[in-house]
């Protein structure tokens, strides 16, 4: 292998890339508020994870209909106090 390699005279593929919905992760550009942005890096620094994971994961979770509202769950508790 070598330590360096030339890439200047490397062609682009013609056509559109191929996109494969099932063989993985893909790029997309997103506009985050920047107080937002800043409170996802402070806390994928806390968890150990970079941001963009953590964005991927909660965006996961949300298709997948794994996150709990919290102001879902206690209108659902005071139901369930008002009935007792």
């Amino acid at each position: 292998m070598k330590k360096e390699y030339d890439f200047t005279k490397m062609k682009k593929r013609p056509g559109k890339p191929l996109v494969i919905p099932d063989a993985g992760k893909i790029p997309v550009s997103l506009r985050i508020d920047y107080r937002d942005l800043e409170k996802i890096k402070i806390e994928a620094a806390r968890l150990g994870i970079p941001y963009q994971t953590l964005i991927s994961s909660v965006l996961h979770r949300f298709v997948e209909k794994e996150l709990i509202d919290k102001t879902e769950i206690e209108r659902l508790i005071a139901m369930k106090s008002s009935k007792d």
